[in-house]
């Protein structure tokens, strides 16, 4: 699960949006939460609330689309830094 900061920003993304509150495997792109502005705020509070570093060739949708995928990639992240 993703830290507490973190799903706040999609819930209110998905308010903002008048979309549902994501849920694990639901796109954050398709669904109107995130997009290719808000993405730069929200990975930018990924990296102060895990203490990553997020290259700019890892700002692929694809590692952002889901909370589930988000999940998995701040472990890659995590692991990477180590």
């Amino acid at each position: 699960m993703l830290p507490g900061p973190i799903m706040e920003f999609l819930n209110r993304a998905a308010q903002d949006a008048r979309a549902p509150l994501p849920d694990s495997d639901s796109s954050l792109f398709t669904s109107g939460v995130l997009d290719s502005f808000s993405l730069v705020d929200f990975v930018t509070l990924i990296e102060g609330e895990c203490g990553i570093k997020i290259d700019d060739g890892d700002l692929r949708p694809e590692n952002f689309d889901t909370v589930s995928k988000v999940c998995a990639f701040i472990e890659r992240a995590k692991a990477r830094s180590a």
